[in-house]
């Protein structure tokens, strides 16, 4: 069997068929376990390249098969010399800074006293300098094929475009010795070998430019995160461990299994393992494995939304009634999708969505926010324990960085975003976005990856995860639309039925999303969820109007003045503050204020008006500025 045979069979694309017994004693079928494909890469190209850059998920573990059918989970530092040993390297010596040189292959020093240096216990001490001058004698070693690797080979330079003399010379003479090298045969086949070099960073860029970039004699290879089949590999031997699980019947095992692999979706398999450490630690059964997930994710012991009551939702429509007026249908729709939250019924089992995400619309000043900030204290039973974010000041192409933080090298790095830092302290809130259509479309990039797998990806490269967060969007789109001459006009009026607005709104969103910004894969995500509000009809404004006022003069009593108003004055009252309903419940507050809240404020301070003393407002009289006639009753 020529070399070329020998990595077809060792690098094959074809899964193995064989029973995996993974560390840990669970033995399993599985039909589609195959060599990571980094590893089918290295193998490829060992009699191609002379060196080697590993970059991405270097520190995680890896499955490897350490005998025939036999695949555990280790660490780059035991899989990669494994590799190297049965590919036919006889000679494998490792580096890293603080260690220094340690002889892998074999383990007694003598490949290190063939570099010229001087082991002790397999081990000698060294840093950049004698690395520089080792990397030359190992490319040119006779004898057995070797291999160094150069571990955490990004702390090596301070900064890749200003290199210091050492770190120039050492990556000079690297780049040199990649030319210079030629492969050799050696062994019983005479197979093809290099003296190869490996070095292990963080990210390809750690390492200067003008040594990677272009050399035909180097191959770069990520590695990348686990996916599916590797985590179920890992977790098929982790379930047993779980408590409860010892003497659970295997369909109840597999449904575990299946459910641990999916809600550990994007996560390492150091975190499958620290996940099941805490599954154990904190008695969490294995039927229950989401829930050691969640907690591993956001930190959090408690889950609010296990604690939110049945009969708390199923009276949240009286609740959400009092202060959301006129919109039925948009209470009945965010109820609903709170139901779902709570219940969990529709969530995806991969990714960990958002709990809810939902999309409100309408003119302004018909019950938006103040519907967010209900459904928040309806369900965390604290108003202000909702995140508001007003995306009128997200309008900047690189306001981004407020809210996911700012990259390395920027300043405000070691800040954070604003949106990263509340959702990590808060993992469990009602999230608003007031006015999504004023942010800069690239902001609303950052949206798909929170939409769809409820993680966003920080400037300092963490992961933060909203799968507990309930996402509200609000929108005034759809109300006006540009003219012929870029000005602003009405797209539905007041004197339309809701189903003509409903219908001409959703019309323009969706206008605005594929054709303005572009993006339908936004809309998509949100998918039904988007929910009209109606304009405030004259019968609601009646409504909101007596509740404002009827609150009034309740907070202006606990402060020690009983007021009362005259049904005459109501009226009149009335007519003012209703006669333009353009601006809905904000303006009908806006007006209140105007004829009610000022000039009574100004007549009990211009009468001196002690607590304790009942007063009647017998007429309010419009003008330049509203007054009032205010009638003292009696003292108490």
């Amino acid at each position: 069997m020529d070399f070329w045979e020998l990595l077809s069979k060792s690098a094959s694309d074809m899964p193995y068929s064989r029973a995996i017994r993974v560390k840990g004693g669970f033995s399993v079928h599985e039909n589609s376990v195959e060599r990571a494909r980094w590893l089918r890469d290295l193998l490829r190209f060992l009699p191609l390249r002379s060196q080697f850059v590993l970059s991405g998920n270097t520190r995680d573990l890896q499955m490897h098969e350490i005998a025939a059918g036999e695949v555990t989970a280790a660490p780059l530092s035991r899989v990669l010399p494994d590799v190297l040993k049965a590919a036919g390297y006889a000679q494998i010596a490792w580096f890293d800074l603080l260690n220094g040189f340690r002889d892998i292959e074999p383990a007694d020093g003598s490949y290190l006293s063939r570099l010229g240096l001087m082991p002790t216990n397999g081990a000698a001490a060294g840093g950049i300098d004698l690395l520089s001058t080792t990397l030359e004698r190992h490319v040119t070693a006779d004898g057995q094929p070797s291999a160094l690797v150069v571990d955490f080979a990004s702390r090596l330079v301070t900064r890749n475009d200003a290199l210091s003399p050492a770190e120039h010379q050492l990556f000079s003479r690297a780049l040199i010795l990649s030319h210079a090298a030629r492969a050799r045969p050696a062994g019983e086949k005479r197979l093809p070998f290099f003296n190869t070099v490996v070095w292990i960073v963080d990210k390809e860029g750690d390492l200067p430019d003008w040594f990677l970039i272009g050399n035909p004699k180097i191959r770069h290879i990520p590695i990348g995160r686990p996916d599916h089949l590797a985590r179920k590999s890992m977790i098929r031997s982790l379930v047993r461990g779980l408590p409860g699980a010892q003497n659970a019947p295997q369909p109840a095992l597999e449904k575990c299994t299946q459910e641990f692999v999916d809600e550990t979706e994007g996560l390492l398999l150091l975190d499958v393992s620290a996940v099941a450490q805490l599954a154990r630690s904190e008695a969490v059964p294995f039927d229950r494995i989401a829930d050691a997930v969640r907690r591993f994710k956001v930190g959090v012991t408690e889950d609010p939304w296990r604690k939110i009551g049945r009969e708390k939702i199923s009276s949240g429509e009286e609740f959400v009634r009092r202060r959301v007026k006129g919109q039925s249908h948009a209470v009945t729709h965010m109820l609903d999708i709170v139901k779902r939250a709570v219940t969990g019924i529709g969530q995806s089992p991969r990714g960990g969505r958002p709990r809810g995400v939902v999309f409100l619309a309408g003119p302004t000043g018909v019950g938006k926010t103040e519907l967010a900030k209900t459904i928040t204290s309806l369900l965390f039973g604290d108003e202000s324990a909702y995140i508001r974010f007003d995306m009128s000041e997200f309008s900047a192409e690189h306001s981004d960085q407020r809210l996911i933080g700012a990259p390395p090298g920027y300043i405000g790095y070691d800040v954070g975003g604003e949106l990263t830092n509340a959702i990590r302290e808060k993992p469990f809130s009602v999230v608003l976005f007031d006015e999504i259509e004023k942010a800069h479309p690239r902001i609303l990039d950052k949206f798909l990856q929170v939409l769809d797998d409820g993680v966003l990806t920080s400037g300092r490269g963490d992961r933060v995860y909203f799968s507990e967060a309930f996402i509200v969007f609000t929108s005034n789109l759809g109300i006006y639309v540009p003219g012929p001459s870029g000005e602003r006009i009405a797209n539905v009026t007041p004197e339309e039925t809701f189903e003509a607005v409903r219908s001409k709104v959703r019309g323009e969103i969706e206008r605005h999303f594929k054709q303005v910004l572009n993006r339908p894969e936004i809309l998509n995500r949100i998918g039904e969820n988007v929910i009209v509000f109606d304009f405030i009809r004259p019968e609601v404004a009646n409504e909101i109007f007596d509740s404002m006022v009827d609150n009034l003069l309740r907070d202006v009593s606990s402060l020690g003045h009983d007021v009362t108003l005259s049904g005459s004055a109501r009226e009149v009252l009335r007519g003012l503050c209703l006669s333009d309903l353009s601006n809905g419940g904000r303006g009908i507050r806006n007006q209140v204020e105007a004829h009610l809240i000022n000039p009574l404020s100004r007549a009990l301070f211009d009468r001196g008006a002690e607590t304790g003393r009942r007063y009647r407002i017998d007429a309010v009289r419009p003008g330049a500025s509203t007054s009032i006639d205010l009638v003292s009753e009696q003292s108490s």
